[in-house]
């Protein structure tokens, strides 16, 4: 594709001015620009898809956290449970019904055996 060579006069000075290079570059992007656009793409692309990414993230953890709490707030409660039956278990009168309802007695002195 020939270039073809413009060259105008201009009316104030006389003096013939050479726009080769103009007419040449009209609405045409170089190798450079193309590649900075595309690299100012991806750098754009990738932050957002990163700023999408931690708030999913800090979503998904808001949500975990919630579920662990209650988890939590469950186990405390069946752990306060589980100590009050304990403590009834091992209480004096509870020991005291046990022993008269499955007719036990204390042990004689010769069933003691004493361990080293």
């Amino acid at each position: 594709m020939p270039v073809e060579i413009k060259e105008k006069w201009n009316t104030k000075t006389g003096i013939r001015v050479n726009n080769t290079r103009l007419g040449r570059r009209k609405g045409r992007l170089t190798h450079r620009q193309i590649f900075l656009i595309a690299i100012m793409l991806l750098i754009s692309m990738g932050s957002g898809i990163g700023y999408v990414w931690s708030n999913f993230e800090g979503t998904q953890i808001g949500y975990d956290m919630s579920l662990l709490r209650q988890e939590e707030l469950k186990l405390k409660e069946l752990n306060r449970k589980l100590r009050l039956e304990l403590e009834t278990l091992k209480s004096p009168q509870n020991l005291e019904d046990a022993t008269r309802r499955l007719g036990l007695r204390h042990p004689l002195p010769e069933q003691i055996i004493i361990l080293p």
